[in-house]
């Protein structure tokens, strides 16, 4: 009788961590840092070949390229932002784990309206990622690529009654966004 007292507490006791890529995190750290070092160096050529040469195509281009450059930077910056976090699954909550701060944030299950799959194909592989619809309307992305044990997650979001909603595909919104089917 003690036993199975004890492996129902050893069930609720069970937790359950992603294990997060950080090559990823370092990767996109180099490409912030390499476009941002770029951009400058482009604006100080810029400026110096404004003052001595009257090549105007050059310098459109300069312009042109610059601003690919700014926004790649800029890109990297929120995407470390936005998708560096480890998720601690419990009972009756998810902790959102900051990696560049180590800040949690306490999510319970009744804040999640439902997780759903989603699949966008590129030509060498299908990347799937698992979103996380909260109740107050943001929503949370989890790319496959970001955790080693990305298979596990959608197994314990439904073992903690995290309703599944579904497949979704991946729709476009525009370069670096996407429309979502559960909003």
């Amino acid at each position: 009788m003690e036993t199975k007292s004890w492996v129902v507490n050893v069930k609720e006791m069970n937790q359950f961590k992603t294990r997060y890529n950080y090559l990823i995190l370092v990767a996109r750290f180099i490409f912030t840092i390499f476009f941002g070092a770029l951009s400058i160096i482009m604006i100080y050529v810029l400026i110096k070949d404004s003052k001595s040469n009257n090549y105007l195509s050059e310098f459109f281009f300069g312009i042109v390229f610059n601003i690919i450059m700014i926004y790649l930077t800029y890109h990297f910056a929120i995407l470390i932002i936005k998708q560096s976090y480890n998720f601690k699954i419990e009972e009756n909550s998810i902790f959102k784990i900051s990696i560049l701060s180590g800040r949690k944030e306490l999510l319970k299950t009744n804040q999640i309206k439902g997780f759903s799959i989603s699949e966008y194909p590129i030509k060498i592989w299908n990347f799937k990622s698992i979103i996380l619809y909260l109740a107050n309307g943001k929503k949370i992305e989890l790319p496959q690529f970001l955790y080693f044990n990305f298979n596990k997650i959608e197994n314990e979001l439904i073992e903690n009654s995290i309703t599944k909603l579904g497949h979704e595909k991946h729709k476009w919104k525009s370069f670096d966004s996407r429309y979502y089917e559960y909003e």
